[in-house]
């Protein structure tokens, strides 16, 4: 099983109802949408990828084969930008 958490060089604040975060490492910034801005607010904590996907399917009005692919895709790119670290738990 794998867990997501949130990167420790990253350092954000709220605009709206979207989260605005900067690398500190790399000087880049991203944001992210509302569905985005949840799964951070959720990592604060290390989650499963399956903690994530329950989560988003009981507060948001998704098929779970959607969800399933947004949420991998997002993951996948957030961990190539180094935004979130995954970490494999044996």
């Amino acid at each position: 099983m794998e867990q997501y958490y949130r990167n420790s060089q990253i350092i954000d604040g709220e605009l709206d109802d979207n989260q605005v975060m900067m690398h500190l490492e790399k000087g880049k910034y991203f944001g992210l949408n509302p569905v985005g801005k949840r799964i951070w607010d959720m990592i604060q904590q290390p989650k499963s990828f399956d903690e994530i996907i329950d989560t988003l399917l009981h507060e948001f009005e998704v098929e779970e084969e959607v969800c399933v692919r947004e949420v991998k895709a997002f993951l996948d790119n957030a961990v190539k930008c180094e935004i979130i670290e995954k970490q494999k738990l044996d």
